[in-house]
């Protein structure tokens, strides 16, 4: 048997050609994230709304974009209108504080001020942002990073743009239902294609 033909073999086998639609799928993927990260300057493009602090600019489950930020200076401030911006979180003085860099936690509100000042962490002279969630009564208390509110360096960047409730399948995902509910599908879709498979086998006519 030839080479070709031991390759038209492989590829008429069921699971070799669902392997293979599995991988171009992920390879897809995996190639638009990247692509839209690069494209919107962040390793944060795409966000869920997981509370109600901004409503009801955004309602929760809706699906934010969000734009890198190569100049906070330009972060527009404002009481009633400015910037919604992404910022890291963390307890200030907690452990394992590393500079640009905070928790997983990213909080959306926004920008209604900023300050030039003495940053200790850095050593230099950054913008600091007081933010306010458009839903609560009162800007956000400066421990929410430092006295002085919001770092530049914790800023992951400014909202452009949402998707009324695409955000609500991401947020279902993260829960342990969700995880179940997931668990679940790809145990069936095996079980289907395994009973597929076997079905085919048997229909085929003997050589």
């Amino acid at each position: 048997m030839t080479s070709s033909s031991k390759l038209r073999k492989l590829f008429r086998n069921e699971w070799v050609r669902t392997g293979i639609m599995l991988a171009i799928v992920l390879i897809a993927f995996f190639s638009l994230w990247f692509g839209i990260r690069y494209t919107l300057d962040t390793d944060y493009p795409l966000l869920a709304v997981a509370s109600g602090s901004m409503e009801h600019t955004l309602n929760i489950g809706d699906l934010i974009i969000v734009h890198g930020v190569s100049n906070f200076s330009q972060i527009y401030t404002h009481y009633g209108n400015g910037d919604i911006i992404v910022f890291h979180t963390y307890e200030p003085g907690g452990p394992n504080i590393k500079l640009g860099d905070g928790s997983d936690e990213l909080i959306v509100h926004r920008a209604i001020n900023k300050t030039l000042r003495f940053d200790s962490y850095s050593g230099k002279e950054v913008l600091f942002f007081t933010t306010k969630g458009d839903n609560n009564p009162v800007a956000d208390p400066g421990t929410i990073l430092t006295e002085q509110g919001v770092p530049e360096y914790y800023v992951v960047g400014i909202v452009i743009g949402s998707v009324p409730y695409v955000g609500n399948i991401p947020l279902f995902i993260r829960t342990p239902t969700g995880i179940e509910t997931i668990l679940v599908l790809i145990i069936l879709v095996i079980c289907a294609e395994f009973v597929y498979s076997a079905y085919k086998e048997k229909r085929k006519p003997p050589a």
